[in-house]
């Protein structure tokens, strides 16, 4: 079945008729079955659902790209399709883009050459600096930083910085604060649950790194595993912990006992493992950058493998528990299902709704979404400045890995 006359920001569900899963992604509206893992039936269900609300932009604009490598990259394609005139500062010519405007340094550009955005996707350690010469050359500045924004011992000169620039506006990162799968999973939860409370809200990010760092990708040793998904994983908590709660659980010291780690002499710290209660809800954060190497150390929890893993051991969970349901997402990318192909943008959700099960697939780019979101902030009158609460939550995790090493 087709969904016909889909309107921005009305969920329309497919009809109840099942068929065989095709070998392409769902078309929005479809159901599928595929062979579950007892040779039952297992449908799925493709849904078109009303994400966070897009806020108005800009129809033209010109934005400057400072770092174009791989997520570089990611920001110059969405960047396009919303129209802009973009320019790029990269030190590294391998890197250039050849079809746009480029610059080796953010100080070669040419003192007449403005930018409504600057977008900062370099290696950590750069941003700082970065973002500094950005605010040298204009005070108000309008400016998107990768996260995390810096350094772990540089969240006071970053605070410093805001503070003497109170004009500029200054955006982080947060990918997993506009994804649909994440809304639709505290929907179905309110939907089935209503009366209950979540008892528990389990996160897992997972890939193995290692090949990627052997290609030269940056290796964050400041925060170690914390700077590499965590952040993703507050951002997802704040779907479904209370704002107070999670304030004061950021703001905190670390449970005594609550935190296990994997260290590494080269790499820092490559796997964690966090078990605390937030207000009245149970946490647990588990992420490992160098996949199931990790075990000996910090062993991934046994839910986790209830799910397939991508290619380089890529996985990323959210499940949420109540006293009679549970509601489980895997982002994108996804691990395969017999039956059942992947794709980009395709996120699975399972649900058990007191013992009866329910699946369904979601086409939605949070990545996309973000930018478009914190462009449209960004252009905005009022002037905004980022929360720092999740840096300095993962600088206090890093923190404490250190003070135990020394």
């Amino acid at each position: 079945m087709t969904v016909k006359n889909a309107m921005p920001g009305v969920r329309q569900e497919a009809g109840s008729a099942d068929t065989t899963f095709a070998s392409t992604p769902a078309s929005p509206g479809q159901s599928f079955s595929s062979p579950g893992q007892a040779g039952a039936a297992r449908t799925w269900r493709s849904m078109l659902v009303d994400g966070p609300t897009t806020m108005a932009r800009p129809s033209t604009f010109t934005a400057c790209l400072v770092g174009h490598g791989t997520v570089g990259s990611l920001y110059s394609g969405i960047l396009a399709t919303m129209g802009a005139e973009i320019g790029t500062v990269e030190p590294d010519p391998t890197r250039s883009a050849s079809r746009l405007p480029g610059w080796s340094s953010i100080e070669e550009l040419p003192a007449e050459r403005t930018f409504d955005v600057w977008v900062v996707s370099t290696p950590t350690d750069k941003h700082l600096s970065t973002l500094s010469a950005i605010l040298r050359r204009d005070p108000r500045a309008r400016v998107l930083l990768e996260k995390p924004a810096c350094r772990a011992g540089e969240l006071d000169h970053l605070s410093d910085l805001l503070r003497a620039h109170p004009h500029a506006c200054v955006a982080v990162m947060d990918q997993y604060l506009h994804a649909a799968a994440l809304f639709e999973l505290a929907r179905m939860r309110e939907r089935y649950a209503p009366d209950e409370k979540i008892r528990r809200v389990r996160v897992a990010f997972s890939k193995d790194r290692r090949p990627d760092m052997a290609r030269g990708r940056f290796i964050d040793r400041d925060h170690g595993i914390f700077g590499y998904e965590w952040l993703h994983m507050i951002a997802a908590l704040r779907n479904f912990v209370p704002a107070a709660d999670l304030t004061d659980y950021l703001a905190g010291p670390l449970a005594a006992g609550s935190l296990c780690t994997a260290m590494d002499s080269d790499l820092f710290a490559t796997a964690a493992l966090e078990r605390t209660t937030v207000g009245d809800t149970e946490i647990e954060l588990f992420s490992t950058v160098v996949g199931d190497a990790s075990d000996d150390q910090v062993e991934r929890p046994a839910w986790t493998r209830e799910f397939p893993v991508a290619v380089g051991e890529r996985q990323r969970l959210v499940r949420l528990e109540t006293a009679s349901c549970t509601f489980t997402v895997e982002l994108e990318p996804l691990g395969s299902i017999a039956g059942q192909s992947g794709g980009r943008n395709l996120h699975r959700i399972t649900a058990d709704i007191a013992g009866e099960p329910q699946h369904l697939v979601i086409s939605d780019s949070p990545f996309g979404n973000a930018v478009h979101h914190l462009i449209a902030q960004l252009h905005e009158s009022t002037v905004h400045k980022p929360d720092l609460l999740p840096l300095r939550r993962i600088a206090t995790l890093a923190d404490s890995l250190s003070l135990h090493a020394s």
